[in-house]
């Protein structure tokens, strides 16, 4: 059978944060789009249906998923040993840690909801210009016609623009570009990571540790006084951090300017890190438990967890996608 759940962050991943629960380790989930607390599965959250699928002659659908799969199966052999060793020295272990990062950097669905947007945005402008009168329009068909990329009969120029006008349409993206995109990103960006210095932060024995989300890539200006901005921070740019939770007791901080040094943290440092990943989730936070605490401002006393689901701050609009 073809696997039709997709996750676009790992299970291995996911299950540093999980407790045990029968067959399938479970996470305690803060959501804000059904604003509620609840316990689910690892195999039931950051999972859209058919992310992965491909639609190639002379490949399954599901052939990117199981290359997937090989790396996930790689990745948490990784993440076991860094876990254990508590630091960065394996040279192999932080390779595959920082494929991980980059992963979750480009292939998420809020991404391909910008970049669906963009391109719908193109197309709009192309409509409009293409409808700028009927003997532009009419021009155009012709065109298209001559290399049989239309039929002879087509929508009139007035139902074309009445169409249009009333914009009851959704211009969507083939799975093949989206990934074809991401791959190509990927091959961009990853040199940029390995370019960075990497703290590893150790959280305190009595620490209630490190949470994650459903989009755990946080990327923030260095200077609090520049974030939430006009301009947004650029992974190839100075000046900036990247975070990544690797565990309930490690985080990653990476910046061009620091170079690669291992910290043990005080909850109030914990607790901040856990503010950036909160404020930069999709739709849902993950935890072992309630007991975390998370700083979402500089200064601002560290909250407990159970707190987060009444926090406005986590609790604004974001975009929805096919969870399952």
């Amino acid at each position: 059978m073809t696997a039709r759940k997709h996750h676009y962050v790992p299970q291995c991943y996911l299950k540093q944060f999980a407790v045990s629960h029968k067959k399938i380790p479970q996470l305690t989930v803060f959501d804000r789009e059904r604003r509620k607390v609840f316990k689910a599965g690892i195999d039931n959250v950051a999972a859209q249906r058919d992310f992965n699928t491909i639609e190639t002659e002379g490949y399954d659908p599901d052939t990117f998923e199981k290359e997937m799969s090989g790396f996930e199966t790689e990745l948490a052999e990784a993440l076991h040993r860094i876990n254990a060793a508590r630091t960065l020295e394996n040279e192999e272990d932080r390779a595959y840690l920082l494929n991980l990062v980059g992963l979750t950097a480009m292939r998420n669905p809020r991404l391909r909801e910008t970049v669906r947007q963009a391109h719908a945005q193109m197309a709009r402008i192309i409509m409009d210009n293409v409808l700028a009168t009927k003997e532009t329009y009419d021009r155009h068909i012709r065109e298209v016609q001559a290399v049989g990329r239309l039929p002879e009969s087509t929508v009139g120029y007035e139902d074309m623009k009445k169409f249009v006008r009333e914009g009851d349409y959704k211009i969507t993206l083939s799975n093949n570009f989206q990934i074809g995109q991401e791959i190509t990103v990927f091959d961009k960006i990853l040199p940029l990571l390995f370019q960075r210095g990497w703290m590893l932060l150790r959280a305190l024995e009595d620490s209630a540790g490190f949470i994650t989300s459903d989009h755990p890539f946080c990327l923030m200006w260095s200077d609090p006084k520049r974030r939430g901005g006009f301009y947004p921070p650029g992974l190839g740019l100075r000046g900036t951090e990247v975070y990544f939770s690797v565990s309930p007791r490690l985080a990653l901080v990476g910046a061009f300017e620091v170079e690669n040094a291992v910290h043990d943290i005080t909850e109030n440092r914990v607790a901040s890190i856990n503010g950036a990943i909160v404020a930069t989730a999709r739709a849902q936070v993950y935890a072992r438990d309630q007991n975390f605490t998370y700083a979402m401002q500089v200064e601002e006393a560290p909250k407990k967890g159970s707190r987060l689901i009444m926090d406005k701050r986590f609790l604004r609009p974001d975009e929805k996608g096919e969870e399952e």
